[in-house]
């Protein structure tokens, strides 16, 4: 048995339902037969009243309902069941008889029949029995309602669909609303949920605030997942996509060096690697090309050292370029040509006048060394030895030997330990003229003095040697050198003293190797000196001899041979 109003299931022989309260109502027996049709009652006739209104006319008594007839409305009909009697089945009213009988007169208690108008006719009373039903569900649907809001609204379910949302802001704000035992059973979610975000920020799904809002978050109510890597890893994306947007901007802007540098600190993890590794290789192609164009272009006008200094500069951008390094190498062989060439040509210029010396010198004292340089001047040392010799020889031939050592001297500061010049000079230095006041006779009388002697006029003459002749005891006096063939010539200035006597007279002669060479007879006290410049060629030896003549035997002679000199 069920409950007719919340369907419960009934035990037998209960009275109420232990669920919603009703009453247990047995269920109805066989169908009854149709009732007949209750005749339609009279309408009564209305009279115009003084007023205007419409008054009902004279009453019928209305016919008193059958008593076997059940009501008309079967809700109003509580019928006590305690007995356990099964309901009746209501009679089965067709849709034509409850027509009519809606439309004909209401029948109340006080056995008076008023006719049904709109709005003005009152109502019959409705059974509250519903109630018992809709509450119960009214409320299992608001409770079902609340608890779905409820769960709904619940900060996790929040959390689940801002995740599922990727709306970070959201997820980050609702995090610290979740009770530890809920941020436990996510923690794990919330690793993976942390690549995830850094991968979407990585492709450019979302942006690098509310991202890293949220990592941060995560990185402090969970302390123990390792999070910071990838806060850190975050970061480093961030700096990375910066460093590609400073690129492309430096690149637009034709700021080559600046642009490569950029896109070299583009990592590895971001999506922008590989287009930044090609923007390097093209950026550093234009910017190669546009370095080795420059650097020609200061080459041409002679700007060695700032075409050098662009292409060092640019292994900033370029690293070690095997191009960079090649047209480094061209220019400073182009460098050198040129410096080479026209410290040469200027060289050139002193060695055409003569100035070897100079020329040596400028290409010695050059900043760069190249052979040829080295080459150039050993020929203008070959040069300038030569044109030093052939100016040695002619003061030799004049007999300027002391010309002739000193400019070879000179040429030592160039030529230094070169035999040549070194031989010439001892050959010459042994041909310089040699007092023979200096020297010491081989033969004879040692007429050296250290004094000056004056003649009869009282000129001085030095550096000589003095023949003092007395009569009988001294008449004559000789004195013998060897010149070993060193000499050409012997010369000198023959004097007679102005001590000498008036009477006293002096002949002079000069054997070369054995043979008479020089002689001169007749030299008195007032004669005028005698040169003499006598050429020996090569002798071995020479004696000089001096006689005196006297016209009394007390009368003395002084013979001087002054600036007595073997020269060549």
């Amino acid at each position: 048995m069920f409950c007719i109003y919340c369907g419960a299931t009934l035990p037998e022989g209960a009275t109420k339902c232990d669920v919603c309260g009703s009453e247990a109502i047995l269920p109805p027996a066989e169908p009854a037969p149709p009732a007949a049709p209750a005749p339609e009652p009279p309408v009564p006739e209305t009279q115009d009243t003084a007023d205007g209104t419409a008054s009902p006319a004279a009453e019928e008594p209305a016919e008193a309902p059958a008593p076997d007839a059940p009501p008309a409305d079967t809700e109003d009909h509580v019928e006590e069941l305690s007995s356990g009697e099964q309901l009746p089945e209501p009679p089965t009213v067709h849709s034509s008889t409850l027509a009519a009988q809606a439309d004909a007169p209401v029948p109340y208690e006080d056995n008076y029949i008023y006719e049904e108008y709109e709005d003005e006719l009152p109502r019959r009373k409705r059974s509250l029995k519903w109630l018992w039903i809709a509450l119960p569900i009214a409320a299992a649907v608001i409770a079902t309602v609340t608890g779905i809001a409820v769960w709904f609204n619940a900060p996790m379910q929040k959390l689940t669909r801002a995740l599922d949302a990727n709306d970070y802001t959201t997820v980050t704000q609702l995090l610290p609303q979740l009770s530890e035992e809920e941020l436990r059973g996510v923690a794990e979610d919330m690793k993976t949920y942390a690549a995830a975000v850094i991968d979407r920020y990585n492709s450019g799904e979302t942006d690098y605030t509310s991202a890293y809002e949220l990592l941060d978050r995560l990185r402090r109510l969970f302390p123990d997942s390792g999070l910071d890597n990838d806060v850190k890893r975050i970061e480093a994306l961030k700096a990375s996509k910066d460093a590609f947007n400073e690129a492309q901007y430096l690149e637009e802007s034709g700021e080559a060096a600046g642009a490569v540098s950029r896109y070299s600190a583009v990592i590895a993890d971001d999506t922008n690697y590989e287009a930044a590794q090609k923007q390097i290789e093209a950026v550093r192609a234009a910017y190669k090309e546009q370095v080795l164009e420059e650097a020609q272009a200061l080459a041409d006008s002679k700007d060695y050292r700032g075409a050098e200094a662009l292409l060092l500069n640019s292994s900033d951008v370029l690293g070690d370029d095997a191009d960079i390094t090649a047209k480094l190498e061209e220019l400073k062989k182009a460098e050198l040509d040129d410096y080479v060439g026209s410290l040469l040509k200027t060289a050139q210029g002193f060695a055409y006048e003569g100035d070897y010396a100079g020329a040596i010198q400028l290409l010695e004292d050059a900043t760069k060394e190249d052979e040829r340089f080295t080459k150039q001047i050993e020929a203008y040392k070959s040069q300038y030895k030569e044109a030093v010799l052939k100016e040695a020889a002619g003061y030799a031939e004049s007999s300027d030997f002391e010309a002739a050592v000193a400019a070879l001297e000179k040429s030592q500061e160039l030529l230094s330990d070169d035999a040549d010049i070194a031989a010439k000079i001892e050959e010459y230095e042994a041909m310089y003229p040699v007092l023979l006041a200096d020297l010491s006779p081989s033969g004879g009388m040692d007429c050296a003095t250290g004094w000056t002697a004056s003649d009869a006029s009282g000129n001085s003459y030095g550096s000589g040697l003095s023949f003092a002749l007395y009569p009988v005891i001294q008449k004559t006096v000789e004195t013998e050198y060897e010149p070993g063939g060193q000499y050409r010539r012997l010369s000198g200035t023959w004097v007679i003293e102005g001590d000498s006597a008036d009477d006293f007279s002096a002949a002079v002669r000069v054997y070369v190797d054995g043979a008479l060479q020089y002689e001169v007879t007749g030299l008195t006290r007032g004669d005028s000196p005698a040169e003499m410049n006598l050429i020996i060629d090569g002798a071995e030896t020479v004696r000089i001899e001096v006689e005196g003549s006297f016209s009394s035997l007390r009368s003395t002679g002084y013979v001087y041979l002054a600036d007595a000199t073997f020269g060549n």
